[in-house]
């Protein structure tokens, strides 16, 4: 006899969502701020924000939650628009930004890729609340 709990364990969790919603956006406001403060941040001895496995442990949580949370739920909910979501952010952040030349074309385009990664976590939380 099957319990009534059982199902539940594999639901995706709405949690994973919003965690990567905060990871994503904390990721953009980083990279931007890091961008365009770069010499302010070593002036007052705060450099170190600026290092590459900051950045690293960002995406990589990122990447990390958006598989975890769009993985699980596209069995339940059975909409591949999240996962075309989050594919837009990270060719954004993973491709596009390390062809911009400018330090203004970088923070459009990780600005524009956590926003596509936010917005599939969004997307994928309304489908599973739906």
């Amino acid at each position: 006899m099957r319990s009534a709990v059982a199902p539940q364990l594999h639901r995706p969790l709405p949690w994973l969502d919003r965690l990567g919603m905060a990871t994503s956006t904390a990721c953009a406001v980083h990279c931007a701020v890091t961008a365009l403060l770069m010499g302010t941040l070593s002036a007052v001895g705060a450099g170190g924000v600026a290092a590459p496995w900051v950045e690293r442990t960002f995406l990589g949580a990122s990447i990390l939650l958006g598989v975890l949370s769009l993985g699980h739920a596209l069995r339940r909910h059975r909409s591949w628009q999240p996962a075309l979501w989050f594919a837009i952010g990270l060719l954004l952040l993973l491709v596009m930004r390390p062809a911009m030349h400018t330090p203004a074309a970088e923070v459009l385009s990780v600005a524009a890729g956590a926003l596509c990664v936010v917005r599939a976590h969004w997307k994928n939380a309304r489908l599973l609340i739906a």
